[in-house]
């Protein structure tokens, strides 16, 4: 069931990144998304980065309707849905791109979380001061722009008791060999259409990833070769990266 609300705000978060602010709050789990309707056009699933606000990246015509949003403007929410990550004690987040967003509340529920950003440049470190309020943090950008120069995988080995994922399938693919299988968390991006398991549209090596995921066990998301490698398109054809 869609759930009616109304903007509050609509905030900059750098770069091509805003947090639409809403007026209701959801009774989400870290790492669960919500399916956003914009009337007139279409539904796609976003991360909550606040429990009661989504975060996205103008990445095209319905993300740029989104975004365009004002205070009093409508939106329809259905969710929240799908698995969550684990909140527990000495906890390691690593979060690439727009993915960051998934990893706030987490980060905040959690106590004295290690935090690790990556990015091509400074404007994709999104919430930073947040996160530096809540634990320790290290950034790697592509082009140096904060923190070192290089990727998220340059910022490992990082001891932990376990380990949260999320952000772009190929800096998933290439963190998965670096983390404990057993202690691993990964959260996966797939296009959703019904976000309850019934057209196969988000499909990972024959997981549902609106209703198996999209947190994934570190020893399931290793058996996962789609990781990395292809995902669905709209018209329901692969798509290889």
């Amino acid at each position: 069931m869609h759930i009616h609300c109304k903007v509050t705000e609509n905030r900059g978060e750098g770069g091509r990144n805003r947090t639409l602010f809403l007026d209701r709050r959801f009774e989400v789990q870290p790492g669960q998304f919500v399916m956003a309707w914009v009337p007139g056009e279409s539904e796609k699933p976003f991360s909550l980065s606040y429990e009661n606000g989504i975060t996205a990246k103008d990445l095209g015509w319905y993300s740029a309707k989104l975004l365009d949003l004002k205070p009093g403007d409508s939106i329809w929410l259905r969710g929240p849905y799908g698995t969550s990550f684990p909140v527990r004690e000495g906890a390691v987040l690593l979060g690439g791109g727009v993915g960051i967003a998934a990893l706030l509340i987490l980060a905040k529920r959690t106590e004295d979380p290690v935090i690790l950003l990556g990015g091509r440049t400074a404007e994709e470190i999104i919430f930073l001061e947040e996160f530096e309020k809540t634990g320790k943090v290290r950034v790697a950008t592509e082009d140096g722009s904060l923190g070192a120069k290089g990727l998220i995988t340059d910022l490992l080995p990082q001891e932990g008791r376990y380990y949260c994922v999320c952000g772009p399938d190929k800096m998933m693919a290439a963190l998965k060999p670096l983390l404990p299988p057993e202690k691993s968390f990964f959260s996966l991006e797939r296009y959703m259409k019904c976000a309850v398991g019934l057209c196969g549209q988000c499909t990972c090596n024959g997981y549902r990833v609106c209703t198996d995921g999209p947190v994934f066990d570190g020893i399931t998301a290793q058996e996962m070769t789609d990781i990395g490698h292809r995902k669905r398109k709209k018209s329901g054809g692969w798509e290889y990266s």
